[in-house]
């Protein structure tokens, strides 16, 4: 008996940060300008399911299928293997649209590369102010700041499993966005939330640019006014939180001498930010150096 053929595969296009960074409000504009740039598109769109659509790839439910086992029951080291596995499986499945959601660093874990480029036609990086993202945290855990901040710092940092997603490698904030972006390519399309939230329309033609979607401008237009709606019925604004109501100085300033080689790097380093810590650009560029990841060539 012949084997069977190979399944085709669509490749895939991540949306990627690093927790609380803008992907889940990016991953929402893909989905709406996919669904405006159709011929007749849908007077009303659904995005309850966009879960299914756009899925997170630290799932337990594509780890079961790969590997036959309860996903609670994996360790570290057969997530590691398995997660090439889970890109395949969504890559040839015909399963919501080719565009998955992560949070992982762009490298390896336990021996294995965190993404199968075989199935990758590349993705978009969404980065936020490390201050923003502290804030956005300790609102969102209850956790005290100086906790936040030092899981923000840890290098190499593993979330654990918890009942409905696998572990998933994060790394430190400085360590995810690096990953991602030190090293500018064309396969990967970059992002800042603040950019995004000051110039929606410019951002997100950009977007569509990037993945080829054929969505007029008047299309995005309409996925901004969707957008803005869904945010209003959660009860949320679209504009940026002031961290300073959540972190005083001392809590930036650690932030920054953990992180001021990409905060300097995206443009999140200013007067205001170095004023509000206490600390001058110098001084935080030196003591930043020792956290900055070591990028490999």
């Amino acid at each position: 008996m012949s084997d069977q053929p190979a399944k085709p595969i669509r490749p895939l296009y991540f949306v990627a940060s690093y927790p609380r960074s803008g992907s889940n409000w990016v991953r929402s504009a893909i989905f709406l300008m996919i669904a405006l740039a159709q011929p007749n598109p849908p007077k009303r769109i659904d995005m309850r399911n966009i879960d299914n659509i756009i899925p997170l790839d630290s799932h337990g439910r594509f780890y079961a299928e790969v590997t036959g086992k309860d996903p609670a029951a994996l360790g570290e080291e057969e997530v590691a293997e398995a997660r090439p596995q889970v890109h395949r499986l969504l890559a040839t499945e015909n399963r919501g649209l080719p565009v998955v959601r992560t949070h992982a660093i762009r490298g390896t874990f336990h021996g294995h590369p965190t993404f199968d480029t075989k199935v990758s036609v590349g993705g978009t990086y969404v980065v936020r102010s490390p201050l923003e993202v502290a804030a956005a945290l300790v609102e969102a855990t209850g956790l005290q700041p100086m906790r936040v901040i030092e899981a923000m710092m840890t290098k190499d940092r593993r979330v654990k499993a918890n009942p409905r997603l696998v572990s998933e490698p994060q790394g430190s904030w400085s360590q995810n966005v690096a990953s991602w972006t030190a090293k500018r390519q064309p396969q990967v399309n970059v992002i800042r939330l603040e950019d995004l939230r000051a110039n929606s329309a410019k951002e997100l033609k950009t977007l569509a640019e990037h993945m080829k979607i054929p969505v007029s401008e008047k299309g995005i237009a309409t996925a901004i006014g969707l957008m803005a709606e869904t945010h209003k019925a959660r009860g949320r604004g679209a504009g940026a939180r002031d961290y300073r109501e959540t972190l005083k100085p001392i809590h930036a300033r650690a932030i920054i001498e953990a992180h001021g080689v990409q905060m300097d790097a995206h443009g999140y380093l200013t007067d205001k930010v170095l004023q509000y810590a206490d600390i001058d650009r110098a001084a935080a560029m030196v003591l930043a150096q020792k956290y900055a990841p070591r990028l490999v060539n």
